[in-house]
């Protein structure tokens, strides 16, 4: 792969997730982002569904999961958006954002009286939460719901030193793409078969230049930045499905439509 192709793609994720960053977030108050207090629920309150975490991946915060909480909200689920605040929120690494999700999930516990929650993870959020749950005597995570994330590493990390240490769990090899399966949680992938092709399944114009470039660099079908053998590389996975959708439009209503069953328990 050329180097300085692969730098001037991450060069440009930067720019532009920056743009999306002070643009597009609402001040949010710490519990309610840090914990995610649970939300007003209008769904069937008989089948109660497990509460999800939602985490955020690399060069992101919560504000990604608008649409999904609004779904969510609709089918009467408890949604927790997850902020690091004990580690770089957008640039910590796998280990770091794991640990404190041990202290999240109990917080979740104690606030619902679940013994157990559903964790849907975008991209990086993926690899957060299996290093998470490689202790194998963890219990209390039902599902794990991985959208967009480089299992065994994206290429287009391999030469860049943007948003350190996230970008080193982003690299082929890293220790958190080797994660152990754990027996007690259910895997689950989401992934996009994406070309520029179709600008309509990646409207989000700042990101379609990093988007373009990257589909041209790294084994096809991806999604502009993860390969889709990278989101699938272990067997234990349960692939939900593909979308036409960009890596940075995952987090759509057809997205949610793959995941709502797991998330209902149907």
């Amino acid at each position: 792969m050329n180097n300085k192709k692969a730098i001037v793609v991450f060069a440009i994720a930067i720019t532009m997730i920056t743009t999306i960053t002070i643009t597009g977030i609402k001040e949010i108050s710490f519990p309610s982002l840090a914990y995610g207090q649970p939300q007003s629920q209008t769904g069937n309150a008989n089948t109660k569904p497990l509460p999800v975490l939602l985490i955020h991946g690399y060069l992101a915060d919560a504000s990604t999961w608008k649409v999904w909480e609004d779904l969510l909200k609709k089918d009467g689920i408890q949604y927790y958006p997850i902020t690091f605040y004990k580690s770089d929120d957008k640039c910590g690494s796998a280990v770091d954002h794991a640990k404190e999700l041990e202290q999240q999930i109990k917080q979740v516990q104690q606030t619902t009286g679940s013994k157990q929650v559903n964790i849907i993870g975008h991209s990086k959020g993926g690899l957060d939460a299996r290093v998470y749950l490689a202790n194998s005597s963890i219990k209390d995570v039902a599902n794990l719901i991985m959208i967009g994330t480089p299992n065994a590493g994206s290429p287009l990390a391999q030469t860049s030193d943007i948003c350190k240490p996230a970008v080193d769990d982003l690299k082929p090899g890293a220790n958190d793409t080797k994660a152990p399966m754990n027996p007690n949680t259910k895997y689950y992938t989401i992934g996009g078969d994406w070309s520029p092709l179709m600008l309509l399944n990646c409207p989000q114009v700042n990101w379609l230049p990093m988007e373009e470039a990257g589909y041209s660099q790294i084994p096809k079908p991806n999604d502009g930045l993860v390969p889709i053998s990278s989101l699938e590389s272990q067997g234990y996975f349960h692939n939900l499905g593909h979308t036409q959708d960009c890596h940075s439009n995952l987090l759509s209503d057809k997205e949610y439509g793959l995941a709502k069953p797991i998330l209902l328990n149907k």
